[in-house]
């Protein structure tokens, strides 16, 4: 009974923090952006209105959110929330949310990258046709169904890494040791599975290795330096913007 009060959207939410938030703001945008083009197309009295209706339950869903998963973002308008329920202040919200969800993005992609490997046509098919190997081997022996039926699930899971750009070397892993529990159940019969295994294992590593090679041939991205001057910070809002042109020293900022 809790289950159905809590709702699927919010049960099937990534372990990560912060793919949680992902996961929640995309399912209070797609709402937002279905409404705020309904509103457009209608053009009704009391468009702003509804408009800022829908944008405060919008930035109440996401700003509830940040609390529950306790994350270090959006901490100026987490601290005024007086600020954050000021109508004229909501595009600057919608455009600091922006802000965070490309961070967390570009953050957990360069996880990622670390986590996994590229893999050229041919390794693929090499990967593949080891893959099928496996699978024709499992489904001839007799396992129990319960343990069969793992090991084919987390066969699969790796199969769909291998088909993206990046194979992430976790779905590997947790082949490896579904298989290990299952050949220790009948050795005999799977043992062709653990030198398949290991022959991935290795394609995986020549991979990586070519990977990283090139890396450090190519080095870092030399990065540009700042300009000598900068425009001063706001002191009274983190939407405002220098009222006193002289603020500029006469210079354009770019």
């Amino acid at each position: 009974m809790s289950d159905d009060l809590i709702g699927d959207e919010f049960l099937n939410r990534p372990d990560d923090p912060e793919l949680a938030f992902l996961h929640f703001e995309r399912s209070f945008r797609k709402p937002l952006d279905q409404q705020l083009g309904e509103l457009q197309e209608q053009n009704r009295d009391g468009y702003w209105d509804s408009y800022n209706h829908f944008m405060q339950t919008y930035i109440n869903g996401v700003l509830a959110t940040v609390t529950a998963l306790e994350l270090p973002i959006l901490s100026y308008w987490m601290n005024n929330p007086a600020a954050a329920n000021d109508e004229k202040n909501f595009k600057q919200i919608k455009f600091d949310i922006d802000g965070a969800i490309t961070t967390i993005k570009v953050r957990h992609s360069q996880i990622l990258r670390k986590a996994s490997v590229h893999l050229e046509s041919s390794t693929r098919d090499k990967i593949r046709e080891l893959i099928n190997k496996i699978k024709l081997t499992i489904e001839g022996v007799s396992v129990p169904v319960a343990r069969k039926e793992a090991l084919m699930n987390k066969l699969n899971a790796f199969a769909a890494e291998v088909d993206r750009d990046r194979t992430k070397f976790e779905a590997f892993g947790a082949l490896m040791i579904e298989a290990a529990g299952v050949a220790g159940k009948v050795e005999q019969k799977l043992r062709p599975i653990r030198k398949w295994i290991d022959s991935i294992a290795g394609l995986l590593h020549e991979a990586n290795a070519t990977e990283n090679a090139l890396m450090r041939l190519t080095g870092p991205t030399k990065r540009l330096e700042s300009p000598p001057k900068q425009i001063a910070a706001p002191t009274d809002g983190p939407w405002q913007t220098p009222s006193d042109s002289s603020d500029l020293d006469g210079e354009i900022p770019f």
